[in-house]
């Protein structure tokens, strides 16, 4: 299904070439007019899906009733994981679409018995077969369709065997046919075809973990996740809309009998699927794209039922859920053209989030970080440094040459660093411990963030750091703290406090001093604490040049039980071998107590804060009071 990208692509090279633009070859995956490219290639997709959201209302028109199809669709439409893939130049928003129809006129089938709707099943089972290999899920899906559709029937048992029997077998030959014919190396090479579709499409994700770091609730390596992987990505992928609501739609279909079979089949659907991908060993949280669609058509169907159990009168039917979506709307289509940014609010949202997933699954502020490149002066003439595939969305959004970091390092005239990339890889020897021990803890030129997270930092090499804090306080007699970087003054439980403290000898600096840097309570208790030479112990005082400025990065850890409150963040230093502190002044020559520097005040709140989770508990119990008290 990719050649409709590829027809895209060529047409769009046909056009400028008419033109006289001399564009480059579609093939090409380098500079600035890559962007172009990238969106001919995206549109037959985008146009693909949703045209498909339309079909899809079609045919839960006819399968349920016309509310229930208009809410399904709705939220199909404004389901944020969806428009995040459907806006990339990937298959699992195309294969999730095509999957789910195939399943649909299926279910339709069953209704009507109309053989056109498995042939129209069967072709779109093809193309989804076209377009990953995980689609041979429909096989047996259809398999079970037909087996509740034979053991329902009041008719012949053997005589409904046999018409289920052909009728899956017609779907096999149509699908077949469709592969064949749309796919010409299994005109000439149907073994080998096939054999690197087992291998690489079944096989390699079956058996082996992904061949790139996975970070997944704090643990870093290449591992299977296991099935809470996915889990998660249900929870904090759906919406606060679709995820109750399409337990109340399981719920619901269960109790009334004309639309049990097809509610109950589109939830075996989603849970088949997310047992299947479970097995795999080879985890990402696109696969469960096409569960989330389900979740959406179950919501909708859930939250029509929930609006007439509670109020008979239409007019309040379609004001209640008009307002609900138009809800859903509000939190999904703000965030254009960054939805993947949106995680459920259920459970915190991104902050949640966060802790349990690395962000930026689709790059997003990269795109921010290049464009404030390519619009400062000389932009064309820059050599870029990034890291693994973000030097490719980049380079759409830049006219200087774009290198990987690790062929470079720091040989450049900017650094570009996004999160996916310095929290997944940073035992990547080269980029990994550039970011790690020193830009971690620079301030940058530009950051890119969403929802007051960072995304992508820009920096640039071979300046001297910007001090956001000034000091100017004096320990002993020659070593002044210029200033400091504080990275966040409001940090979570058992988080780092990133801080970098700025020194510079006064005069020749005699003897080795260690530096204490403290977060205490306001009881003067100490909650967390770091003490060492400057630089980790790489820069020993007696060796500082006067008026060299010294750049110390510490990262203080939180303990995981930390109160919330108010910490006073402070510095100093003392003489390791008598641990007497040396003297600490002011800037204007006052000794400060206890010859620490007070820097800052450190907040210290959960990462989801009581008043989100108290508007989650009310959400859920006003659909639960709905459950209880409603009208029938």
């Amino acid at each position: 299904m990719m050649w409709l990208s590829g027809a895209a692509l060529w047409g769009w090279y046909g056009l400028q070439s008419l033109l006289g633009l001399d564009p480059p070859a579609p093939l090409e995956a380098e500079g600035y007019a890559f962007a172009d490219r990238v969106m001919a290639g995206v549109l037959p997709l985008a146009l693909l899906v949703s045209l498909g959201v339309v079909w899809g209302w079609h045919l839960l028109r006819r399968l349920f009733d016309r509310r229930t199809a208009w809410v399904g669709a709705l939220l199909w439409a404004l389901d944020p994981f969806y428009l995040a893939n459907s806006k990339v130049l990937h298959l699992d928003a195309l294969l999730s679409t095509l999957m789910l129809l195939s399943a649909l006129w299926m279910l339709r089938y069953v209704q009507e018995r109309r053989p056109s709707s498995v042939i129209i099943s069967a072709v779109l089972g093809g193309l989804a077969l076209l377009t990953k290999v995980s689609a041979l899920f429909l096989v047996p899906f259809l398999g079970l369709v037909l087996l509740v559709d034979v053991i329902r029937s009041s008719q012949s048992m053997i005589l409904h065997l046999q018409s289920a029997i052909s009728k899956l077998l017609l779907w096999l030959l149509i699908a077949a046919v469709v592969c064949a014919a749309l796919w010409p190396v299994l005109w000439v090479q149907p073994g080998q075809a096939l054999d690197v579709v087992f291998r690489r499409g079944i096989l390699l994700h079956a058996r082996g973990a992904r061949d790139q770091p996975i970070l997944y609730r704090g643990q870093l390596g290449r591992y299977d996740p296991g099935p809470r992987f996915y889990l998660d990505v249900l929870l904090y992928r759906s919406t606060f809309l679709t995820l109750p609501f399409a337990l109340v739609g399981m719920m619901a279909g269960l109790c009334r009998q004309q639309d049990r079979r097809a509610v109950g089949l589109l939830a075996i659907f989603g849970g088949f699927y997310f047992l299947q991908m479970s097995l795999g060993a080879w985890k990402d949280g696109r696969y469960m794209l096409p569960v989330l669609l389900v979740v959406d058509l179950l919501a909708g169907y859930g939250l029509s039922w929930w609006v007439s159990r509670i109020s008979t009168r239409g007019s309040r039917h379609f004001a209640l859920i008009g307002g609900l979506v138009a809800l859903q709307a509000a939190l999904v289509l703000p965030r254009y053209p960054y939805y993947g940014t949106h995680y459920n609010v259920l459970f915190g949202g991104a902050r949640g989030a966060v802790y349990v997933f690395p962000p930026a699954d689709f790059g997003e502020g990269l795109d921010l970080a290049g464009q404030y490149l390519d619009g400062l002066p000389g932009a064309e003439g820059f050599t870029i440094g990034t890291q693994f595939l973000a030097n490719e969305m980049l380079a759409q959004h830049v006219r200087a040459l774009v290198l990987d970091i690790s062929q470079v390092g720091e040989d450049v005239d900017y650094l570009v660093f996004g999160v996916q990339y310095t929290t997944r890889g940073r035992e990547y020897p080269r980029w990994g411990a550039l970011w790690e021990r020193t830009y971690r803890f620079r301030e940058p030129e530009f950051v890119a963030s969403f929802g007051g997270i960072p995304y992508t930092w820009v920096h640039r090499p071979g300046v001297a750091p910007v001090i956001p804090y000034r000091v100017n306080a004096l320990l002993g007699e020659s070593i002044r703290l210029v200033g400091y970087r504080l990275a966040q003054a409001e940090v979570a439980p058992g988080d780092p406090l990133l801080l970098t403290l700025y020194w510079r000898a006064e005069a020749p600096v005699e003897g080795d001093y260690t530096v204490f840097v403290h977060l205490q309570g306001a009881d003067g208790s100490l909650a967390a604490q770091q003490d060492n030479p400057p630089v980790r112990g790489g820069r020993p005082t007696g060796g500082w040049a006067v008026g060299e400025l010294v750049e110390d990065p510490y990262d203080l850890q939180l303990p995981p039980d930390a109160p919330r409150g108010e910490y006073t963040l402070s510095v100093g230093m003392y003489d390791p071998a008598t641990v007497e502190r040396l003297p600490a002044f002011d800037a204007g020559g006052e000794r400060m107590p206890e010859d620490r520097v007070a820097l800052a005040t450190v907040r210290v709140r959960p990462v989801v804060p009581w008043w989100r989770w108290a508007l989650s508990g009310l959400w859920l119990a006003v659909i639960g009071a709905g459950l209880i008290v409603g009208r029938r």
